[in-house]
């Protein structure tokens, strides 16, 4: 009997769903689920030595890429594995995060408390004062670029207020000059917490969604509220794949296509996420997309680390765009972000890779040259890593089955549909309201079938990959039962 492992959908009953009980360290593809890979530090040495507050990644004209990270008191140029301040003595609290923005050959960097910085790639060594090349510019805390314009929200003794800059022109800010201007958002939306990028942009306030089109004249931006009572409640937890755009309110998760707001996580991970974020820290959760792989996923706090007081994050959830399907990961970082590769040498390979050929990346391609973009990350020792790795172990479980309706099953063995040998336990109970027995672990014999003995009316499978240990594809299991017969019991 085969059994697919199906979607990771927490929120319905364990029993009867068409989905996996467990999918961690793994993400959904195409009938299957891949290896979610760890991270792995890659920077020699860590010179933030302070929980990160934010992270860019940015490549100008010719192609070289420039990576930057924050921390409360310094943006850091990170390049070939090393951290150099390119701006000290700033003064944001613990809840001040940064947000960079490329506008042109730019890189604009802001919290909302010191004064906005700009970087000139190919020109600048250290971030400087927006002021010192701009006229009037504001002191914001996000921004985002739409057309021409870079627009920037949530001012100084404005939170509601949005501000653009002059076309194409990012020193002037003076309200009607070169279509510069300035719009403060009406209603009880709350705090602008973040703008997008693109033809068309979007604002989220805390409780409300606004899209920007660019109609010049007088107007210069037409606003619609396309979400009037949901928003960001952080600005974190937005993220972006050109014109795919996903987020998490205060009520779930949810993805914008066009001016609709499309639930993606309602009975599938919403119970199941709002259950397990440690509350205490929600500001910490940070979003980033793996375009490679169609990934939109979020760092989170987990109740599980409830003791967690130093802004590390634990859990990532994953969403996979293409196919609409979730999964759960092991990663404990601080920021997840979606990074440019630079050139790498021989040595950088070697710290990312113990091995080139779990690298998957052909060593005569652009990957290694720069230009590529992957999931980046500044782990708990404050090291930038790339999830690259196998050391963490990949458990997948299936729903509860009743393989003979009305009938108990004997279970003499279970053939994982995993290209790796995986071990396995098998769960049983006789009635819905009984506590599940479990199984001690079996590992997979040379025929691929892991002998196991489990008898029950409800039985489901737990598979595990061990940790360091690659596979290409996880799709089910074969499940070796015979009818045991009913029994009857009445008291």
């Amino acid at each position: 009997m085969q059994v697919p492992f199906g979607e990771w959908l927490p929120d319905q009953p364990e029993h009867g769903k068409q989905g996996a009980n467990v999918a961690n360290n793994v993400y959904h593809a195409a009938n299957t689920y891949k290896r979610f890979p760890s991270l792995v530090s890659y920077s020699g040495s860590s010179t933030t030595s302070t929980d990160s507050k934010g992270a860019g990644s940015f490549r100008d004209n010719s192609n070289t890429v420039y990576n930057f990270v924050a921390t409360r008191t310094n943006l850091y140029q990170l390049a070939s594995g090393t951290f150099t301040s390119r701006k000290a003595s700033l003064t944001g609290a613990a809840d001040d995060f940064w947000t960079f923005t490329q506008f042109g050959e730019y890189v604009i960097a802001s919290n909302g408390v010191d004064q906005p910085q700009y970087y000139l790639m190919g020109t600048s060594t250290n971030f400087a004062n927006l002021s010192a090349i701009a006229t009037d510019n504001p002191v914001f805390r996000v921004s985002g670029v739409v057309r021409d314009f870079l627009v920037v929200g949530n001012i100084t003794n404005a939170t509601n207020r949005i501000q653009w800059s002059g076309i194409n022109d990012l020193t002037t800010w003076t309200a009607g000059t070169s279509q510069s201007d300035s719009q403060d958002l009406p209603g009880s939306g709350g705090q602008v917490v973040a703008i997008t990028s693109g033809e068309v942009g979007y604002v989220f306030r805390q409780n409300q969604i606004i899209r920007m089109d660019y109609v010049g004249g007088n107007v210069v931006f037409r606003l619609s509220v396309i979400s009037p009572n949901r928003g960001a409640m952080y600005g974190r937890t937005v993220c972006q794949d050109n014109r795919q755009i996903f987020f998490y309110a205060d009520d779930g998760f949810y993805q914008i296509n066009g001016d609709q707001i499309l639930p993606i996580g309602v009975e599938k991970v919403n119970r199941y996420f709002d259950l397990n974020l440690n509350k205490a820290f929600a500001d910490r959760i940070c979003a980033a997309v793996d375009p490679f792989n169609q990934l939109a996923m979020w760092l989170f706090p987990s109740t599980s680390n409830a003791t967690n007081t130093t802004g590390i994050c634990d859990k990532i959830i994953i969403y996979n765009y293409a196919t609409q399907k979730w999964s759960l990961a092991d990663a404990s970082a601080s920021t997840i972000f979606s990074q440019f590769v630079g050139a790498f040498t021989v040595e950088l390979m070697d710290i990312i890779s113990e091995n080139l050929e779990n690298i998957n990346a052909a060593l005569d391609t652009d990957y290694w040259s720069g230009g590529q973009m992957l999931l980046g990350a500044i782990d708990s020792d404050y090291k930038a890593s790339i999830f690259s790795g196998t050391a963490n172990e990949c458990e997948i479980e299936t729903a509860e089955l009743e393989p003979f309706p009305g009938l108990r099953a004997n279970i003499t063995g279970v053939r994982p549909i995993v290209d790796a040998d995986a071990t396995l336990t098998v769960k049983s109970r006789e009635r819905l309201a009984d506590t599940e027995s479990e199984t001690s672990s079996v590992s997979m014999r040379d025929s691929g079938i892991n002998p196991v003995r489990k008898s029950g009316r409800y039985v489901r499978a737990n598979v595990k990959v061990p940790s360091g240990t690659t596979f290409t594809h996880a799709q089910g299991i074969d499940l070796v039962a015979s009818r045991a017969g009913t029994r009857w019991v009445i008291k």
